[in-house]
């Protein structure tokens, strides 16, 4: 056992090693490593990578990432670390220790060291999924441990992800579309006096600028700046004043008029300069900022020898306008092979594929599967559960009569309103909206809610028109001249819960509105929202029910769609109104901010307009602390 690996043992439990040939692996918790000479061998193994492969980074990170317990697999040839490889424990998964903000991901060594690394893991008891997010093709992760793998009878699957775009800067401005490059000639020349500020190590105010600048533009409004979580508001802190110092990065402004108009955060390495995170001031955008601030940090990393720039993360159009070259980038999943793992790769393999597209990657079995509406997610006894649904009634007596009689044919869909999705609206006075009401406050059919009457001589903007939904009773009806309210929900605005408990947006009636201009508004306050992670698909389906449900709550096809991504919570359920009563959910059940159904589980049925919000039990998401 060489010396550095022992001496990060803690109580011979902490680190796990095994030789194999003329390596030995070692399985060693982060926070140890950075006290030992390991350390400095991880720092030099990466000391020609890019920033976000070496230890302080990855240390940085770790807080963020989804999981708990972050591990350094290490090969060791002798007293010296020769390969590292970051993991993190995510209930019986190991994955890269990575998170929303790592550009990229790989092992850092000699490939022989991937040898040592996969007998530690294998000897390393609790996980049945290794799972390595977003690593190069050229990877030994990807080339050499699948087959590693594969030998001791584990299976491993390999899916391509999105391409990180990349610029080369040998001749890139010869190479921009003519149109693009005379636009960004037209926007300097509009600009006036345009200037490049590169600072290689900030100081404060410069980075307050930096993230002000940043949170500008929507980011804010969506609680995805980077100042919305003051751990990733570090994270960005300590990475730049890091690589700063090395001359490895820097902090980028883009100054116009003599005022700062846009900024990004960049690393780099020997051969490219990796973009980490782009703002603008939204007053200048008809400058064209962040096209501006691009162009001209290509130029100034090519007079500095750089060979190209990358645009990590995704593949969002606007960096279309400057490539459409890309490094492709894999997921490569190992399933250990004992019955968790055997049973996940069974699926993922060899039954998913050959499902039908309705039920490829949504629920384990072909039964049929619901909204979120029909659920009941509340801590019923079963006694409760019978006399509440007897009291609802079982539906026997009306479905006879719609046997018997049925009711007249009504077209599919409702008449559109006069209100087009995104136009500004005014909610009347309480004076003329009881005016428009009967006598059971309802406008045709439509009750107008105590919590509606809070809205009154509010402008508001209309996200949905509502043309045909699923009611109460599980029918299928159209409507007429209705629109959805952005930020109006059933709710309430205090503390005291209103409605059902479960968020969903109010409807309006056309006789309810009139047009009104777009409100003057300040920008929107900082708010420090907590964040979640939806957890991987596998991980989910793992636990439900065979009708797809985890304590009642339905997991619907379309959710899948957000699987690894990050959203700020919104709202958490400990309560719902059903069987006429308020009571506990069986589990804390979660208000993702923007994910509202889209009626697409209804199918042939639909479609359902009524955009209801979706719910999230607290095991299919990685809450942040």
């Amino acid at each position: 056992m060489p010396a550095t690996a022992r001496a990060l043992g803690r109580g011979g439990g902490a680190c796990r090693l095994l030789v194999t040939r003329s390596m030995q692996g070692s399985l060693v918790g982060l926070s140890e490593v950075r006290h030992h000479p390991g350390w400095k061998h991880w720092q030099h193994l990466t000391a020609d990578a890019p920033p976000f492969l070496g230890p302080e980074f990855f240390t940085l990170a770790a807080p963020l990432s989804p999981g708990k317990d972050p591990v350094v697999a290490a090969a060791w040839d002798g007293d010296t670390m020769v390969g590292a490889l970051p993991l993190v424990h995510d209930h019986h998964c190991l994955r890269a220790l990575r998170c929303d903000h790592s550009p990229g991901y790989d092992y850092c060594g000699s490939p022989d060291g991937v040898d040592a690394i996969w007998r530690v893991l294998r000897s390393e008891p609790g996980w049945s999924q290794l799972i390595l997010t977003r690593v190069p093709t050229a990877s030994p992760l990807a080339t050499r441990l699948p087959a590693l793998a594969a030998a001791d009878g584990c299976p491993s699957l390999i899916r391509r992800e999105h391409a990180h775009l990349y610029l080369e800067l040998a001749g890139f401005e010869d190479r921009l579309p003519t149109r693009f490059r005379a636009n960004l000639q037209r926007c300097e020349r509009k600009a006036g006096d345009v200037a490049l500020e590169r600072i290689p190590v900030p100081d404060r105010a410069a980075f307050d600028d930096a993230l002000a600048i940043e949170a500008m533009a929507w980011k804010r409004a969506a609680g995805t700046s980077i100042d919305a979580d003051p751990r990733v508001a570090h994270l960005y802190r300590a990475l730049v004043m890091l690589v700063g110092r090395r001359g490895q990065g820097a902090l980028y402004f883009l100054r116009a008029g003599g005022r700062r108009v846009a900024t990004l955060v960049a690393v780099e390495d020997r051969h490219t300069l990796y973009a980490l995170k782009i703002g603008y001031d939204p007053s200048a955008a008809k400058l064209s900022p962040g096209h501006l601030l691009i162009w001209k940090v290509a130029a100034d990393a090519a007079a500095r020898g750089l060979h190209d720039v990358d645009f990590v993360g995704r593949d969002d159009d606007w960096k279309y306008r400057w490539t459409d070259r890309g490094r492709e980038q894999l997921t490569v999943v190992i399933y250990r092979d004992n019955a968790r793992g055997l049973a996940h790769y069974a699926m993922s393999a060899l039954v998913r594929p050959h499902l039908p597209e309705t039920m490829r990657d949504s629920l384990r079995s072909p039964l049929p599967r619901h909204c979120q509406r029909a659920d009941i997610i509340g801590a019923h006894t079963l006694v409760g559960r019978i006399r509440g649904r007897l009291d609802r009634g079982l539906g026997i007596k009306s479905g006879l009569i719609r046997v018997i009689k049925p009711p007249p044919a009504r077209e599919h869909l409702g008449e559109p309103s006069a209100f087009a999705a995104g136009a500004w609206v005014r909610v009347k006075p309480a004076e003329a909206l009881r005016a428009t009401l009967d006598s059971r406050d309802r406008t045709r059919g439509l009750l107008f809610t105590e919590a509606q009457w809070k809205t009154a001589g509010r402008v508001h903007r209309v996200t949905r028109q509502v043309r045909r939904l699923r009611d109460d009773h599980g029918r299928f009806r159209p409507v007429s001249r209705t629109v959805l309210l952005e930020g109006v929900d059933c709710a309430g605005e205090g503390p005291a819960p209103e409605g059902c408990g479960r968020h969903c947006p109010m409807m309006y009636r056309d006789e309810w509105l009139e047009p009104a201009e777009a409100p003057h508004r300040d920008p929107p306050c900082a708010r420090h929202l907590r964040h979640a992670r939806v957890r991987d698909l596998d991980e989910i389906l793992a636990g439900l029910d065979l009708h797809g449900r985890r304590d009642g709550l339905t997991f619907m096809p379309e959710m899948r769609a957000y699987v690894g991504k990050r959203f700020a919570i919104a709202n958490q359920l400990t309560t719902v109104f059903e069987y006429d009563r308020w009571i506990t959910t069986r589990a804390p059940i979660y208000i993702l901010a923007g994910l509202h159904c889209t009626g697409a589980v209804v199918g042939d049925r639909g479609p359902c307009d009524r955009g209801c919000a979706l719910m999230w039990h607290e095991d299919w998401l990685q809450v942040d602390p």
